[in-house]
């Protein structure tokens, strides 16, 4: 088999100057000559940005090792990537890593047309046996239990400090609206819709939109203190944000000495990091063990509460639905996100008057669309 290591191979984006590839360079009509040179910018977005991230990462892993050892990173044989793999566990590496690398190495071979090593026997076999050998046993982390908001709003939420405003707000968003981390952390001023019952969000993407299309999330307004549509009202006045700015709604905090306050930076959305340490050392401060939460508390909290107020399993699976944000896909996985509990049958009807006519604490209502439509109103 013919080797590219004549030319240095680091990144995916080196591929594309070995093999088939060099043939662009050799094409003499100028118009397809043009055309071709787009192929490689279009395959490597065929890839969601983060994966390729995650895949370009662990295959510049990779080619290290080889040039290391002299080996040809693509293309590879079965017995060379099942040696990286070994070498991957004695360093302690995790099996999530170890699948990157698989994917990776797989993606490269077939983005050159070389024999993909990852599809043999040796490779599979060698690949689940490290990842068996470097599993730990799984610790679920505890949802957030409508108590524990309530005891967080009555605690930090009546407060005109912005440092605890911000937490707060952050904490009601994630839960009443079932959002992830990226969701809430990518979401901006102009996003953001207020209407007399409900408050409108825009999630310009999220993990299960892999083509970005974007949708809705609409939060009810309720009878509670803990009232996730007036927490937001409340901390973008605090803030001072205006509802058309294009910047993050949860910034960095500057301390100023003259008022004795804080102020929002001109910054990017605060990290995965931060927003962690915010949400446990409000835990800490409310008595609870900390290494039982975790950022997903708050969604899996809110998808618990929600089921507990008796939304069919029917509502669930549904792709536009009232009370949840769960593609059907995840249909499977939902008994896991969800700390299980029995669904009462009641109509959609019925669920929604129930859901309204809650005053003890933070529902909601929520449906999706496409961005191009309309945000729906309830």
């Amino acid at each position: 088999r013919h080797s590219h290591r004549s030319f240095f191979i680091l990144h995916f984006s080196d591929l594309f100057h070995v093999g088939k590839w060099s043939s662009i360079e050799k094409e003499m009509n100028s118009d397809l000559k043009a055309l071709a040179s787009k192929l490689p910018e279009v395959l490597l977005k065929s890839k969601a940005t983060n994966t390729y991230k995650s895949y370009n990462y662990s295959f510049r892993d990779w080619c290290k090792w080889c040039n290391r050892y002299k080996l040809s990173p693509v293309p590879s044989s079965d017995y060379h990537v099942s040696l990286f793999i070994i070498s991957l566990m004695q360093a302690g590496c995790s099996s999530s890593k170890i699948d990157q690398v698989v994917y990776a190495i797989k993606w490269a071979h077939q983005i050159v047309s070389e024999p993909v090593p990852c599809d043999s026997f040796l490779v599979k076999s060698i690949s689940e046996g490290a990842k068996r050998m470097l599993s730990k046993p799984s610790q679920k982390k505890e949802p957030v239990t409508p108590e524990i908001l309530l005891e967080l709003v009555q605690r930090f939420g009546h407060s005109s400090n912005l440092y605890d405003k911000r937490t707060v707000t952050m904490c009601l968003l994630a839960y009443a609206g079932f959002l992830r981390f990226s969701e809430l952390a990518n979401l901006k001023a102009c996003d953001v819709k207020f209407s007399e019952l409900f408050v409108t969000l825009f999630i310009e993407k999220s993990k299960t939109d892999q083509h970005r299309e974007g949708h809705y999330v609409v939060i009810a307004k309720v009878d509670s203190p803990a009232c996730p549509v007036k927490m937001l009202k409340e901390y973008l006045a605090l803030a001072e944000i205006d509802d058309e700015e294009e910047n993050f709604l949860f910034r960095q905090l500057s301390f100023c000495h003259s008022s004795n306050s804080y102020k929002l930076r001109k910054s990017g959305h605060l990290s995965y990091t931060r927003v962690r340490e915010l949400f446990l050392e409000k835990l800490h401060c409310l008595g609870l063990d900390t290494t039982k939460f975790g950022l997903h508390s708050l969604r899996s909290g809110g998808a618990t509460a929600a089921a507990n107020a008796g939304i069919s399993d029917r509502l669930f699976k549904k792709n536009m639905v009232v009370g949840a944000r769960i593609e059907p896909k995840m249909a499977t996985s939902k008994r896991i996100f969800i700390h299980f509990c029995l669904y009462r049958k009641i109509s959609d009807f019925e669920f929604i008057n129930k859901v309204f006519s809650s005053s003890i604490f933070p529902f909601f209502v929520f449906s999706r669309c496409s961005a191009w439509q309309e945000a729906p109103l309830i």
